[in-house]
């Protein structure tokens, strides 16, 4: 080790954690659980090539969540009896959980961030790392994969020193310190949690962003920035900074992604999920008035709201005799717990409404989680020019499927939410997907797996070209003088 670069292992900083302020989550028992041949397999079979040199300032990485239904249909062409697929998030760069892909390709995702300050407009304003937790001001919840965000902050700080020669790396209060300091603004990357940067941000009359007196200049995190474009009403010139990943609504809004699989699944050649059917609801009336018109007509629904996460806010309705008064509280409290948990005015509107999927199970009979839903996480990243999917883990719910329809907990697959006590970690619900072992208490193929995940680079790749020729797609509009701002989202009724 040079004594001029020290370096410390992410093994020591998840070891010391609870002496610098909290614990943080070991994931290196999952990544050693990817089989190198598999990963090669998948990351070989399903990738494409990006369709402009100039996407490659626009995208870094996207962590699908998919759920797999027993019957339905099934991508790639695959037998009758394959699984069908069904997207529940595009998600962006806020992923969590990165320490779970084997090590070339947490290498390339670093590479692409490492690009990211050639395209950035101001090399003196800032580069945002925007972190989830701390929603609820009651009680915070500290961010046990934060460590992973530091590998961010640090290939960002790379790129910038390479681009411009020199780089800080600071926090938020440390950029408050630094307010009105005489000494020349330099390239800082700025990490902190996403309530406290929009809580900090200040929108000027020329469309900019500033944080602490400072311009942004570019912003890592796909929910952040819908959250921060919510904030100001639309009011953002959103080619002020840079995005990353550039299609973040998509990212942030189930409803914009569910746009992106229809029209993929209409145009595309290759293997594509079936349609999805889902609504937008921009107020509380016609969030309710949608909601009672499926169920009414005998479907099982599911409330998601925008820019949230953890499973914060969304509410099942899978009963055909769900009173209309039942409608309407489930409603007003998922409207209560995401405006109190993001601060957002609306509570988190537009929300998606989409039909209840009767997620696969672990199909041995012989494994501890036997009986479980589970879903996939795949997560597509840009490798140089080159869009690659790997399966990175299945996140299966803490109950048992047949322990009743209301059960939450046998509906929602969220890690953080099922590692809800001192007793029980999130990471014992989930297994490394590029492992055989796995794939048998599954019951999926290579086959199936290597269908899913071209679906997901062939989804990404879509939505890329998509924002490209088709801005509005995104909620993007433009704006006076020539600006691009976001469609304002309308408030609740």
């Amino acid at each position: 080790m040079s004594i001029d670069a020290p370096t410390i292992s992410l093994s020591t900083l998840v070891a010391a954690s609870p002496l610098l302020g909290h614990e943080l989550e070991d994931r290196a028992s999952i990544q050693a659980g990817q089989d190198r041949d598999l990963v090669a397999h998948f990351t070989g079979r399903a990738c494409r090539p990006l369709s402009s040199p100039a996407q490659r300032g626009q995208f870094v990485v996207a962590p699908l969540d998919l759920l797999l239904s027993p019957c339905g249909d099934a991508i790639d062409g695959g037998p009758g009896d394959a699984p069908g697929v069904h997207l529940l998030e595009l998600n962006g760069t806020g992923i969590g959980g990165v320490t779970n892909l084997p090590r070339g390709c947490i290498d390339a995702i670093l590479s692409a961030l490492e690009e990211m300050p050639r395209y950035v407009q101001d090399p003196t304003g800032l580069v945002v790392v925007a972190v989830s937790g701390k929603e609820r001001i009651a009680s915070p919840r500290a961010n046990r994969l934060l460590h992973e965000k530091l590998l961010f902050v640090d290939a960002l700080r790379s790129g910038l020193e390479k681009s411009c020669g020199s780089a800080d790396v600071c926090n938020l209060d440390q950029l408050a310190a630094e307010r009105g300091s005489l000494r020349p603004a330099r390239p800082t990357v700025v990490i902190g949690y996403i309530k406290d940067l929009i809580q900090a941000a200040r929108l000027g009359d020329d469309g900019c962003v500033r944080i602490h007196g400072r311009r942004l200049a570019a912003a890592v995190n796909d929910r952040f920035c819908g959250n921060l474009v919510q904030h100001f009403a639309g009011g953002i010139d959103i080619d002020s900074f840079l995005p990353v990943n550039r299609c973040y609504t998509a990212g942030s809004d189930k409803g914009v992604a569910y746009r992106m699989v229809n029209s993929f699944a209409k145009h595309s050649r290759g293997p594509a999920a079936p349609a999805m059917h889902h609504a937008h609801a921009h107020s509380r009336d016609e969030l309710i008035d949608t909601v009672r018109a499926w169920i009414s007509l005998g479907r099982k629904t599911v409330i998601k709201p925008h820019g949230t996460g953890l499973g914060h806010g969304i509410e099942f309705f899978l009963s055909a005799d769900e009173p209309a008064d039942s409608v309407a509280r489930k409603v007003d409290a998922s409207l209560a717990e995401t405006a109190e948990f993001y601060g957002m005015p609306g509570g988190s509107l537009p929300y998606t409404i989409c039909e209840y999927v009767d997620a696969c199970r672990v199909a041995d009979p012989r494994h501890p989680l036997a009986g479980h839903r589970y879903e996939l996480r795949v997560v597509v990243y840009r490798d140089g020019g080159v869009l690659r999917a790997v399966p990175s883990i299945a996140k299966v719910a803490r109950e048992r499927a047949d322990c009743g329809p209301a059960e939450r907990r046998s509906l929602i697959n969220n890690i953080t939410a099922s590692g809800d006590t001192s007793k029980i970690k999130g990471t014992d619900f989930v297994m490394p997907l590029c492992n055989a072992a796995t794939l048998e208490a599954l019951g999926l193929s290579v086959h199936v797996l290597e269908g899913v995940s071209r679906f997901a680079v062939g989804l990404v790749g879509h939505t890329l070209d998509r924002w490209a020729t088709e801005p509005s797609a995104f909620d993007l509009v433009p704006g006076e003088a020539g600006v691009t701002v976001a469609r304002p989202y309308r408030a609740s009724a």
